[in-house]
């Protein structure tokens, strides 16, 4: 462990433990009463008040007005950091090790009572997500390292999942996690335009020794706001119409993960999910939509759309029945 870890350790264990001898410091870090010395001495020079008392009972510990300076976490602090990095794991995040390694030193040095009342608050909360677009963690941190540098990158891009990657030189603007996918947004040379690319369908990534200047003034939330509004109907303004259904989990993740309809999306699970449509959407492509799914989809409510599918598979039926 580096020197500036090792100090800090020190500050949590103190922070944490009403007064600690050099012999529980050097016992905790594993290493020698000397080293635990010089480690005090380092933090007193840089100007942290670390008191020695001496005698049976003694040790070092730190004073009340330090023990509650903002270098130490509150236990809402942690939780919200422990919590944070679920969210980040599931939604893919492309330093997940790191983030462990960094929650794991903080939780190392809690008391026990700290270390108890941590677990009370994370044992119950759990974050899943769908799986099916899940991105190589090195073809994200490539792209990252993309964007921080200003490098041009070289990636191969399947148009559709299985069909033939092809060479790409796109300058990264930025990485966006949308709706449980990863997008990658940027000037395309091949296009020579900005270009929208599924993270999921890039099949490789690495730097080139060409690089780019982002405008200051680009936004990537405004771009893939404007560039998702394009698709939009006019009256999608006021969505009012609320579905649910329920379903085989590949079909509720066909229509969730659809480009129009992802946006109208309340909430889902893998067997159902909850939709909120404008009125030309429910009355005129929604049903037919759904009789694309046959009977992997069930519609819970409302009554009006099943009766809606139903009149159709039954002009269906008809139509094919009577041999035309």
């Amino acid at each position: 462990m580096a020197k500036a870890d090792q100090l800090l350790a020190v500050l949590w264990l103190l922070r944490s433990r009403s007064r600690m001898t050099a012999e529980q410091l050097a016992e905790q870090l594993e290493t020698s009463v000397r080293t635990i010395y010089r480690y005090i001495d380092a933090l007193c020079m840089s100007g942290v008040p670390v008191e020695a008392e001496s005698g049976h009972g003694g040790g070092y510990r730190l004073p009340p007005t330090f023990r509650d300076a903002p270098l130490f976490f509150s236990i809402d602090e942690l939780k919200a950091m422990v919590h944070a990095g679920q969210f980040a794991e599931q939604a893919g995040y492309p330093y997940t090790e790191p983030l462990r390694q960094a929650t794991g030193k903080m939780q190392s040095r809690l008391s026990d009572e700290q270390a108890e009342q941590l677990q009370r608050h994370t044992t119950g909360f759990e974050v899943m997500q769908p799986s099916a677009h899940r991105v190589s963690e090195s073809i994200l941190q490539e792209i990252e390292r993309a964007v921080a540098s200003g490098s041009t990158l070289s990636i191969l891009y399947e148009k559709w999942k299985g069909s033939d990657p092809e060479e790409r030189r796109v300058d990264p603007y930025g990485l966006v996690n949308r709706l449980y996918k990863w997008y990658l947004i940027g000037h395309c040379h091949l296009r020579d335009e900005m270009r929208v690319f599924r993270a999921d369908r890039i099949a490789g990534a690495s730097l080139t020794e060409l690089t780019f200047v982002r405008p200051a003034s680009f936004s990537l939330r405004e771009f893939m706001e404007n560039r998702f509004d394009l698709w939009h109907d006019p009256a999608a303004d006021k969505p009012d119409q609320t579905v649910k259904l329920q379903g085989e989990p590949h079909s509720i993740a066909s229509i969730c993960d659809n480009w129009y309809m992802r946006d109208r999306v309340v909430s889902h699970s893998q067997t159902d999910v909850t939709l909120l449509l404008t009125k030309p959407t429910f009355e005129g492509f929604f049903p037919r939509y759904l009789l694309s799914f046959g009977k992997t989809i069930r519609i819970v409510e409302p009554v009006e759309l099943r009766r809606q599918v139903a009149e159709l598979a039954r002009e269906l039926a008809d139509y094919y029945g009577d041999g035309a």
